[in-house]
């Protein structure tokens, strides 16, 4: 997939000045032809071998893919449903959901789920079905899911004289490789590296190990209770003592790639990157992340959705039923860029891998946690949320920032 970006909260002023304008109905007349828009151009020649196939089994319906970059993909996705011009079928992710189908832009897809031929959604990882439901309603199709997990260099391991990360292992664990690492490694290089401006790849992980949920019902959250403020602390702590790369300098993934970070906490869409990577794939590995209080971690999923304006709703369906078919899964999972979504599926995905063990991240689905979403602009309050880490990650006490981040974080998830 990809590490999930701060949409600007331009998007809800959009959908709000623009949900009334009415519907426009066409007549059907055979062939019909659907629009299917996505966000990602390293994927798309995957998604135009199965738009051919499913343009060959059903010769009556013709789908035209469109590409938007995904800094513009919302905004002009709101401007599309509220003039009229709406793809049919269209990429969903978590926190925007909720946005969108409060405002009445998605269709329902529940008893399109009755049909003969209907993905079955046990089939699927049960925390990215649940992030796509409202009010008791399936209102989107998971196509894909990520995790995060822990690539080491074996090479700077060796350097050290450190033993490998091995699944199974402890944040305690993490500290005593780190400090070893340190003693073992030049001051340019770090033992661990996490990207720690953005909760996906790291912060939210760790609140999930310390047992927290982050968004609890009613609008509220616990990102400033005791073991908020004890992960906090950790992370403080291996800071100062020269054990994490410091925030605010390179990107975590691309000082692993250069051979200068020891560990690192990436994201699954790093996995095909980092295979392929000249410098660095002889001599990497990777693990589920150590293990606080609780085996935990947050997985976000890309999903299908269907325009609650589209004038051809059962074309709509019937290539949406065709993209979550195990085929088209299967599909996904051989072309390595993100896991499917699928379970059964997903061991293929690592299975493609020939030259590195990335079952790690298939593990770590067991475990997995739907991103954090919470009222119509998750954005918002994850940006607020971010602003005051940062003071925390440059060393100001939790216990004094925190609280009232936690209460303007809970205004706008009220909301």
């Amino acid at each position: 997939m990809y590490s999930i970006k701060n949409n600007t909260t331009l998007v809800a002023g959009f959908i709000s000045c623009l949900l009334a304008v009415p519907a426009m109905v066409n007549a059907a007349d055979a062939p019909v032809t659907i629009r299917y828009t996505l966000w990602d151009r390293n994927q798309l020649p995957g998604e135009q071998q199965l738009i051919n196939e499913f343009e060959k089994e059903n010769p009556g319906i013709k789908v035209e893919a469109e590409l938007t970059p995904y800094d513009q993909y919302f905004i002009k996705l709101s401007s599309a449903v509220g003039g009229n011009v709406a793809p049919d079928v269209f990429w969903m992710n978590m926190p925007n959901f909720q946005q969108y189908v409060k405002n009445g832009m998605l269709e329902p897809l529940s008893q399109y789920l009755k049909t003969p031929g209907a993905p079955q959604l046990d089939d699927f990882v049960k925390s990215s079905v649940n992030a796509y439901q409202y009010q008791s309603a399936q209102y989107a199709i998971p196509r894909d899911i990520d995790a995060i997990a822990v690539w080491y260099n074996k090479d700077l391991f060796d350097k050290a004289g450190v033993s490998y990360p091995e699944k199974g292992w402890t944040w305690d664990t993490l500290k005593q490789k780190s400090e070893q690492l340190r003693k073992g490694l030049d001051k340019q290089s770090y033992p661990l590296a996490m990207e720690l401006s953005s909760g996906q790849d790291s912060y939210f992980n760790l609140l999930l190990q310390a047992g927290d949920d982050i968004v609890l019902p009613g609008g509220k959250t616990d990102v400033a209770n005791d073991k908020a403020f004890g992960a906090y602390r950790q992370v403080q702590e291996m800071l100062k003592a020269g054990l994490i790369q410091p925030p605010g300098e390179t990107e975590a993934a691309d000082v692993f790639q250069s051979n200068k970070v020891a560990m690192v906490y990436a994201g699954s869409w790093w996995a095909l990157p980092f295979s392929q990577n000249e410098l660095i794939k002889d001599h990497i590995g990777v693990v589920p992340m150590p293990k606080m209080a609780r085996e935990a971690g947050v997985s976000h999923s890309l999903a299908f959705a269907m325009s609650s304006k589209s004038a051809h709703k059962e074309a709509a369906w019937k290539f949406i039923a065709f993209m979550s078919s195990e085929h088209a899964q299967q599909t996904l999972a051989s072309g390595k860029v993100v896991i499917p979504a699928n379970q059964k599926v997903a061991k293929d995905w690592a299975a493609a891998f020939k030259t590195i063990d990335v079952s790690a991240y298939v593990d770590s689905l067991s475990f997995s946690h739907k991103y954090p979403t919470a009222g119509s602009n998750t954005a918002k309050w994850s940006s607020i949320f971010n602003d005051g880490l940062k003071k925390v990650w440059m060393g100001a006490d939790p216990q004094t920032v925190m609280p009232g981040v936690a209460q303007r974080m809970e205004r706008e998830m009220q909301k």
